[in-house]
C-alpha cells in the first residue's frame, strides 16, 4: 500500500526544499564576486536579482513548516526529487537574464544540465559570455557532481533524522564512512583534492600555451570541475578543440576517469588498498567496456581514413569513448561522429554512454557494477541449469569486499537497468517523432538520460520546445536513478485521486 502524503508531510517536504533553494541562492555570491572583480555590472545585477528570488522563494518554503518532524524515507525521496527541480529553477534566473539564453526555459535547461552534470547546452554566444555567468555554469556542475543533498548534508543543515535516506535518494547507495555526514564531507574532500590538483596542472599547461595569468586560472578551474564532476560544460563553444592541445586532452581524460570511479573505491585506494582497483568487479567491467568500445571506434575511424596515426586515434577515438562514459567533453564536432566514426563507432559510444561510470561516482548511466552483476547472474542461471538437482551453486564477486550474488542484488540491478533502457528508448522515439534520424535521436536520448553530455548535433537553442522538456526530464530522472522521481509521481497521482474522491 502506498503511503499518502498529508498536508503535514507536504509542509515538511517544502521546508527542506526551501533550504536547498536558499543554498543555491547563497552560492550565487561567488559569481557576484567574480562579476565585481571583472566589473561586469550587468551580470552582477543578474545574480543579485537571482539571489533575491532564490532567498525569497526559499524563505517562503521554509516557513511552510517552522518545526519539522523527523524526515522519513518517503519524505527524503520527495525532498530530493522536488529539491532538484526547485534548485534548477532558481539557478536558471541569472542565466535567463543574461544575453546568452533565448528564454527562461533555455536557462532552466542549462541549469538542469549543469546540476545533473549532463553537459548538454542550449547557450548562445558562449565565446562572449561574461566571466560571472561562466563561473555559475561550472559551479552548478561542482554542486551537482557531488549532489545538492550531499552538499547540504556536509554542512549538517538542520536535519532531524533521515540523513541516510536523503543520501540514498540522490542516487548513492554506498556509505563510505560509518557516519553519513562524514561520508558527505569525505566526498567533498576527494573532490577538492582533484579540483586543486587538476587546476594547478591545467593552469601550467594553458599559460605555457600563451594564455594570460587570470584567464589561465579561470579556464583551468572550469575545465577541471567539468572533467572530474563529469559535467562536460566548457567556457568556449568549441569545447576542448579550442585549446588544440594534447596535454589538455590527456589531463581531461585522467580527470574524467577519476570522476567515474566510485568514491568508496577512492577511499580504499587512499587507505593503501591499491590492489582494489584491479580486483573490483566494477573497475574490471569499466576497463573491459572502454577497451571494447575503443576497438570498435578504431574500426570505424579506420574505415573512414580521417584520423591516421596512433596519436590522432587517442585524441579523437579513445577520448570520445572515455568521455561518453563520463563527462561529455568533445574533441570532434557532433556531425563528425556520424560522418567519420561510422555506424559501428557511434554504436560503441552509445553503449559506453548507456553504461556510464561507477556507482556512487559523479558519472551517470546504469553503472558498470550493475552490468557486472547482471552478467554474473546470467552465468549463475546457466550453472544452476547444468548442476544436479541436489547441487547448490553460488557465485561471488568482489566489490570493496567479497560478496555473494543474491536474488535481491540481481533484482535491484535489473530494475534500474530496465528503467534506464525504457527511458533511453522513450527519448529516442520522441526525437524521431520530431523528425530526427533514429541513430541521432537515440544517441541524444542516451546522452541526456545517462548524464553524459556528448551531442551529435540535436541539442541546440533552436530544437523544439517539447524535446527540450523531454531531455530535461531524462537528465533529472537519470541523475536520481528514477526511484525518487517515481515516488514523487506516485504522490502526485495519489493527491489527484484523493482530490477527485473528495469532489465526488
Amino acid at each position: 500500500m502506498w503511503l499518502k502524503f498529508g498536508w503535514r508531510d507536504l509542509r515538511i517536504v517544502s521546508h527542506f526544499v526551501g533550504m536547498l533553494v536558499i543554498g543555491i541562492g547563497l552560492a550565487m555570491s561567488i559569481p557576484i564576486a567574480a562579476g565585481l572583480v571583472y566589473r561586469e555590472w550587468g551580470a552582477v545585477l543578474d545574480f543579485v536579482l537571482g539571489m533575491g528570488v532564490a532567498l525569497l522563494a526559499g524563505t517562503l518554503l521554509i516557513h511552510a513548516e517552522t518545526r519539522p518532524e523527523r524526515v522519513n524515507h518517503t519524505h527524503a525521496l520527495a525532498i530530493t526529487a522536488l529539491g532538484w527541480i526547485a534548485a534548477s529553477m532558481a539557478a536558471a534566473v541569472p542565466l535567463a537574464l543574461s544575453a546568452n539564453y533565448g528564454s527562461y526555459l533555455d536557462g532552466v535547461f542549462d541549469a538542469v544540465s549543469g546540476l545533473t552534470v549532463s553537459g548538454l547546452t542550449v547557450v548562445t554566444r558562449l565565446d562572449h559570455m561574461a566571466v560571472s555567468h561562466n563561473m555559475w555554469r561550472h559551479l552548478l556542475q561542482l554542486i551537482g557532481g557531488q549532489g545538492i543533498v550531499v552538499a547540504a548534508l556536509s554542512l549538517a543543515v538542520g536535519l532531524r533524522g533521515g540523513a541516510f535516506s536523503l543520501y540514498v535518494a540522490e542516487g548513492r547507495d554506498e556509505r563510505i564512512l560509518p557516519n553519513v555526514l562524514h561520508t558527505a564531507r569525505f566526498i567533498w574532500f576527494v573532490t577538492a583534492v582533484y579540483v586543486v590538483t587538476g587546476t594547478f596542472v591545467l593552469f601550467g599547461i594553458l599559460t605555457h600555451l600563451g594564455m594570460s595569468f587570470d584567464r589561465g586560472i579561470l579556464h583551468a578551474f572550469w575545465l577541471t570541475v567539468a572533467a572530474f564532476d563529469t559535467g562536460g560544460f566548457a567556457p568556449q563553444r568549441m569545447n576542448l578543440m579550442y585549446y588544440h592541445s594534447t596535454l589538455v586532452e590527456l589531463t581531461a581524460m585522467f580527470l574524467m576517469m577519476a570522476g567515474s570511479i566510485n568514491f568508496a573505491l577512492h577511499a580504499h585506494v587512499w587507505r593503501g588498498a591499491r590492489g582494489e582497483l584491479w580486483k573490483n568487479l566494477e573497475t574490471r567491467v569499466l576497463a573491459t567496456v572502454v577497451a571494447a568500445g575503443s576497438m570498435l571506434v578504431a574500426v570505424g575511424l579506420a574505415s573512414s581514413g580521417r584520423f591516421p596515426g596512433g596519436l590522432a586515434f587517442l585524441r579523437k577515438g579513445v577520448f570520445q569513448v572515455i568521455s561518453g562514459h563520463s563527462a561529455g567533453h568533445q574533441t570532434v564536432y557532433g556531425n563528425q561522429l556520424l560522418e567519420e566514426f561510422g555506424s559501428i563507432g557511434v554504436l560503441a559510444i552509445i553503449i559506453g554512454m548507456a553504461i556510464g561510470g561507477s556507482l556512487s561516482s559523479t558519472g551517470g548511466g546504469f553503472k558498470a557494477l550493475r552490468v557486472g552483476v547482471i552478467t554474473k547472474s546470467i552465468i549463475l542461471q546457466a550453472k544452476q541449469a547444468l548442476a544436479p538437482p541436489s547441487g547448490a551453486v553460488r557465485i561471488r564477486y568482489h566489490h570493496i569486499t567479497e560478496r555473494v550474488l543474491t536474488p535481491d542484488v540481481t533484482g535491484a540491478a535489473a530494475t534500474v537497468f530496465i528503467l534506464y533502457l525504457g527511458t533511453y528508448l522513450m527519448g529516442g522515439v520522441a526525437g524521431a517523432i520530431y523528425g530526427y534520424g533514429v541513430p541521432e535521436a537515440l544517441f541524444e536520448s542516451v546522452s541526456a538520460t545517462a548524464n553524459s553530455g556528448l551531442s551529435i548535433g540535436i541539442t541546440s537553442p533552436t530544437m523544439p520546445t517539447g524535446l527540450k522538456l523531454v531531455y530535461m526530464f531524462q537528465m533529472w530522472a537519470g541523475r536520481l536513478e528514477f526511484i525518487a522521481v517515481l515516488v514523487l509521481i506516485a504522490q502526485v497521482m495519489l493527491a489527484f485521486n484523493l482530490k477527485g474522491a473528495l469532489k465526488r
